[in-house]
């Protein structure tokens, strides 16, 4: 037992190794965070560039804080969602109210841990507000005079709503 130990520790410390080396590196590119957890909690952050994570007690989830990313609501590409675009006016006005919401990631750590499907919860949150501020003024400014004001309180709402939330997310 003794000579087939020494026989073969050399060569599992060498396929060991190649295993550390194969699923320990990682690459975070320009723009991205990368947020690691050890044994489940997170334990530090990594900036672009090539950094090494312990396999099987670590995870790295790599976030783009870069992007810019959407969501509509009211539409998907060129079909109208009707049970999300159709409201009412403060008026009583039935109107069809659609909407791009822009995004960034702010904070990556949020982003993950926080909310559970944050992109879902953006998409309700923004419906919500949406809806919050047409049912708030007439149709003639709803369709003219008023849109830029819709715009502005739809963002300030969704924004500090998302901040309540503790979502990580930009508006």
């Amino acid at each position: 037992l003794g000579r087939n130990f020494r026989k073969l520790g050399p060569v599992v410390l060498i396929l060991f190794l190649l295993f550390l080396a194969a699923t320990g590196f990682y690459q975070v590119e320009p723009g991205e965070v990368g947020v690691v957890r050890t044994l489940g909690k997170e334990t530090g952050r990594t900036d672009p560039g090539l950094h090494f994570r312990i396999p099987l007690l670590q995870r790295v989830d790599v976030v783009d804080i870069s992007e810019v990313r959407r969501i509509e609501v009211g539409f998907r590409g060129d079909q109208v969602k009707a049970a999300e675009a159709q409201m009412l006016t403060g008026d009583e006005n039935m109107v069809q109210a659609q909407m791009i919401v822009q995004y960034r990631i702010a904070d990556p750590s949020k982003y993950l841990f926080r909310l559970a499907r944050p992109e879902d919860t953006l998409r309700a949150t923004a419906e919500v507000v949406l809806r919050s501020v047409v049912g708030r003024m007439t149709i003639d400014d709803v369709i003219t005079r008023g849109r830029g004001q819709v715009q502005t309180e739809s963002l300030e709402e969704l924004q500090r709503l998302m901040n309540t939330y503790e979502s990580g997310i930009e508006i």
